[in-house]
């Protein structure tokens, strides 16, 4: 069985406190895109859990997101002594913001749901993706939504009107902890992007969509790879560009493949590209590469 691990982009990303624990309390509008890793799974009669990865640089232990929400799925729905083989073929960059390894995750418990036939709900999903990591419960679920808390309140807003996104990851990147604790040295403002973003996605408009355009990372970290990458978009017919997540990948908002190509030519050299399309759900069949 194979399944489509989308990527997601944050149109929006807000970071209103902390708690006691640790986690950090967002606000952020995410949106799944066609760039997808491809995660085959196959039943085994021997237990346990196998993992290969296209990628020689990644874990193929309880390190990878993957393995463990496998691991997870097992111990929930009391399988034990059942075995799986998953084989990810990667494809969404790492240290990007674009969710690559969480979307790995849901697309395991997605597919684990199906290949052993629990019928557990989309929302139980979600909700053992939690325990994995704060994108995992909107990669089960995907689309478009607002999601709150330490990423687990999902509430749905408009998808994007039909577009197409560039995107590109520059050499330079950032691990999530050291980007939160890069931010921990900011106070929180009232800056708010996201109300701004779900008012403009149930206006249907995309420039004034991709005018609302926020991140708090992108603020923060002021990346000069990421600040030039966001200028050539802008400059060369993006109607909005930002850093998704805590970075370093840029994505372009444009209104048409075309637009977009002209800008692809722009920017070789400046990191890996990629031409998306919004989808509409985690697995959306137009995912693609």
């Amino acid at each position: 069985m194979k399944i489509k691990a989308c990527a997601k982009i944050n149109l929006t990303l807000d970071v209103t406190g902390k708690r006691e624990d640790g986690y950090h309390l967002l606000d952020t509008v995410m949106h799944t895109v066609s760039l997808s890793d491809e995660v085959e799974l196959v039943r085994e009669t021997a237990p346990g859990i196998r993992l290969k990865c296209s990628e020689s640089y990644l874990p193929l232990d309880e390190r990878n997101t993957a393995y463990r929400a496998a691991r997870l799925f097992l111990t929930h729905c009391g399988l034990e002594g059942e075995g799986v083989s998953l084989s990810i073929e990667k494809h969404i960059p790492s240290r990007a913001g674009l969710g690559g390894g969480s979307a790995d995750a849901a697309a395991v418990l997605r597919g684990m749901n199906l290949l052993f036939q629990t019928g557990l709900s989309q929302a139980s999903l979600a909700q053992l993706g939690s325990e994995i990591g704060a994108d995992v419960p909107f990669c089960v679920v995907g689309g478009a939504k607002r999601c709150e808390g330490i990423g687990e309140q999902l509430s749905d807003v408009p998808t994007l009107p039909p577009c197409a996104i560039l995107i590109c990851k520059p050499p330079v990147g950032m691990s999530t902890p050291r980007a939160y604790a890069l931010i921990d040295q900011y106070p929180l403002t009232g800056r708010r992007f996201t109300p701004n973003m779900v008012e403009a996605l149930k206006g249907g408009d995309l420039a004034e969509i991709a005018g609302v355009l926020g991140n708090r990372f992108d603020e923060v970290m002021k990346l000069p790879k990421v600040r030039e990458i966001e200028k050539v978009m802008r400059s060369s017919g993006a109607l909005g560009a930002m850093m998704s997540g805590s970075g370093s990948a840029v994505y372009g908002i444009f209104r048409s493949e075309k637009a977009a190509g002209k800008c692809r030519s722009l920017l070789m050299g400046k990191g890996e590209i990629f031409l998306a399309s919004p989808c509409e759900q985690g697995d959306d069949p137009r995912a693609g590469r």
